[in-house]
């Protein structure tokens, strides 16, 4: 099993037990900011994926089946996995965390540097694959439909388009996007004179 397919399966389990969590696809989805249509089609096609079905729905929420249940139990072993790197991380790396940026191979970005100088708690990490990016900043629209971005149109009679998403639950990488958003702002005023 590849990295994206392993990716897939971690965020259906852990979907399932917000599910299950929840009570309801509906509030499950306002909470995890996804659209309600978008995450019944994430657990549909879950659980076309395992053969089973999860949850017997109704118009008054979502009941977990047996399956479904043993699913939320794999996702509280996941959950309390994933907690413990964290707080490793954390207790090894509290404050100097590294910000995982990727770049489209076929941009480049400058003036990263002059962010460093004013964040020097903040180590940007510059890597080759997305999965893991805080940042991502393309020329091409994320694969994930789910995915959240910011589209921006640069340039003047020819226009460039930049996709840019962001881990918004980390505050580090939204001062980042801030200050990648300002200089491509500012750019663009400048090329506008």
């Amino acid at each position: 099993m590849n990295i994206k397919n392993y990716t897939r399966l971690i965020r259906g389990i852990l979907y399932v037990q917000e599910v299950i969590r929840c009570k309801s696809i509906n509030k499950a989805a306002e909470e995890n900011n996804i659209k309600a249509p978008n995450l019944s089609l994430i657990i549909n096609n879950f659980e076309k994926e395992l053969g089973c079905k999860l949850f017997k729905r109704s118009p008054r929420g979502c009941i977990p089946t047996k399956q479904g249940n043993k699913i939320a139990e794999l996702a509280a072993d996941l959950k309390e996995q994933v907690q413990k790197i964290s707080n490793w991380h954390e207790k090894i790396y509290p404050k100097n965390r590294n910000l995982n940026i990727y770049v489209s191979p076929n941009m480049e970005l400058t003036d990263w540097f002059e962010f460093e100088k004013n964040h020097p708690t903040i180590k940007l990490n510059f890597v080759e694959e997305d999965i893991l990016a805080d940042i991502k900043i393309s020329n091409i629209p994320p694969a994930d439909p789910l995915e959240k971005y910011t589209e921006l149109h640069i340039g003047g009679s020819l226009r460039q388009k930049i996709w840019i998403c962001c881990n918004e639950k980390n505050p580090k990488a939204l001062e980042f996007f801030d200050f990648i958003v300002a200089k491509l702002l500012l750019l663009y005023d400048q090329s506008a004179l």
